[in-house]
């Protein structure tokens, strides 16, 4: 058995018993990152060397990184020998590489008359292939991995009408769902990501002197670097990301809707997690979507609430002791480790007024004003907007608070619910919708192109958000890279143009083109920055 005593990533060295203050990196503790070296590494990036005069323009694709002080990712053995232990074969079920290769050359080329006649002949009977024809082959590929098993939990919801009998009426409903620790499993194993997964935390800076500190992927969160001291030594992270919100199947036969639950984990880059053929985000349930006619129409909401809450805990429950007491994996690496699946964001839809990060008052959220954050302390329910749910489903996960775990949805708060809404509105106003259309309508094709104009369009994609703002305010066209990332820098810009935004909105209530700024999503904007 293997294990790294030794960091696995480029750290900085203590500096204290050398005489020298941690504050600031020298070219010794820093390494330049880039990904066109072969070198084996924890990382995306792989090391390469330590010269550091020549600091790339763009920041995503090299960067000076900062090691986490201490014993991470201990391996516990290989994949190799883990199929020892099993006694079991990485062809299985078939017996060798090149019966593997032969099965895949067969279903990919020859259909199933000719594969008959191929596996007659006496050629390729002589080798010891395990088949001998079509049907027993087709056997043997049943018998591959065809991913996790569905399983359905029937709920029984006693509802509080009373029908004919003098009995409370009840009614069933169906909650669908993967192992979520194995569907996890399945994406720290999968040997596609293994040039763009992260095992460790790191502090990735622009500058050898680690004055910008850059936010780019989860592992260079501070989230990260806090949690993998809490973990024991060589404890490998998991953020587990979910995702949910309901969905319409159809308009016009039934109104059928679907409520998914979909999972990626914070170790693969953002890049390809956002990649729809990577397969990084795995469908993990369908929570159960209910008129809830069992229930009066002023307890239903409530109903609601507790109903999410317990499939939710159902669902999340595999988490619990996977979080407290961590797995065994095989990583993409090919190596064993024992990881930690930690719940680090939630990407919902939230439907109330009341701000999921802090304790503002539902009639101020046009302010720019510090509030209390919340806290899992004892707290009063009216004033904070709290319902009588008493066991709610992240009440046993480990290391999760709920509220930083409710990061900002760009496309519903952002695209949608801040610039879409309100800008737009507004300027339409001032400018008129017809006047607006026509200039969308006269834009050069090379553009994304709203032949109709944008007040005639009702829904959108985030993609078409981002054309649209590109093209509403022309300054933005082209003035900034496609590398993007965030750093202490831009945060500092992001903070001042929001003050900047409430310091000059008082214009737009002189000119009465709206009347106050009390929504929530643009009070949620005070929270991007510690979010990212």
């Amino acid at each position: 058995m293997k294990v790294l005593e030794q960091p696995v990533i480029v750290e900085s060295v203590a500096k204290e018993s050398q005489g020298v203050h941690g504050d600031a990196l020298t070219p010794e503790d820093c390494h330049y990152m880039s990904n066109h070296d072969s070198t084996s590494n924890f990382h995306k990036g792989h090391l390469v060397e330590e010269d550091v005069d020549d600091i790339p323009d763009c920041p995503s694709k090299a960067h000076f990184t900062q090691q986490f002080i201490g014993v991470v990712t201990k391996i516990l053995g290989s994949m190799e020998a883990v199929e020892t232990a099993k006694k079991e074969s990485m062809w299985v079920p078939f017996c060798t590489e090149g019966e593997w290769e032969l099965a895949h050359f067969l279903m990919k080329n020859v259909g199933q008359t000719k594969m008959d006649e191929f596996l007659k002949l006496n050629m390729v009977w002589g080798t010891g292939v395990s088949f001998e024809n079509a049907c027993l082959f087709l056997k043997h590929v049943n018998k591959l991995h065809t991913g996790l098993a569905w399983t359905c939990e029937m709920i029984d919801m006693c509802g509080d009408i009373i029908d004919k009998d003098g009995r409370l009426q009840h009614e069933e409903v169906e909650l669908w769902w993967h192992d979520l620790v194995e569907c996890m499993q399945e994406l720290m194993g999968n040997p596609a990501f293994w040039e763009v997964m992260s095992y460790v935390p790191e502090c990735a800076y622009t500058d050898v002197k680690g004055k910008t500190h850059i936010y780019d992927e989860r592992w260079t969160s501070d989230w990260w670097w806090d949690m993998q001291k809490k973990l024991p030594e060589g404890a490998v992270v998991a953020p587990v990301i979910l995702s949910s919100d309901k969905t319409t199947l159809s308009q016009f036969s039934g109104d059928k809707k679907v409520w998914p639950v979909y999972l990626t984990i914070g170790n693969i880059s953002k890049d390809v997690r956002h990649q729809v053929l990577a397969h990084a985000m795995l469908l993990i349930g369908y929570l159960p979507v209910s008129k809830l006619e069992c229930f009066h129409k002023k307890t239903q909401s409530l109903a609601g609430y507790h109903l999410f809450h317990h499939v939710m805990s159902l669902l999340l429950c595999p988490l619990v002791d996977a979080g407290h007491h961590r797995r065994e994996m095989i990583c993409a690496n090919r190596h064993l480790h024992r990881v930690h699946p930690i719940l680090t964001c939630l990407v919902a839809c939230k439907k109330e007024s009341q701000c999921p990060c802090c304790l503002v008052q539902s009639n101020n959220h046009g302010n720019l004003e510090d509030w209390e954050s919340h806290s899992m302390a004892d707290r009063k329910f009216d004033a904070e907007g709290l319902h009588a749910v008493f066991d709610p489903f992240w009440k046993d996960l480990p290391f999760t608070d709920i509220f930083a775990c409710l990061t900002p949805d760009i496309l519903h708060q952002l695209h949608k619910g801040i610039f879409h809404d309100h800008p737009v509105q507004w300027c339409m106003s001032i400018v008129s919708e017809k006047e607006i259309d026509a200039c969308f309508q006269a834009m050069t094709p090379t553009l994304c192109h709203f032949k109709k104009g944008i007040s005639l369009v009702s829904q959108w994609t985030g993609t078409e958000h981002k054309e649209m703002q590109r093209v509403f305010v022309g300054l933005l066209a082209g003035a900034v890279d496609d590398c993007i990332l965030h750093t202490n820098m831009t945060l500092v810009a992001m903070q001042e143009s929001l003050k900047m935004f409430h310091n000059n909105k008082h214009i737009l209530i002189e000119l009465e083109i709206c009347e106050d700024f009390n929504v929530p999503k643009i009070h949620s904007l005070q929270h991007y920055v510690t979010s990212i």
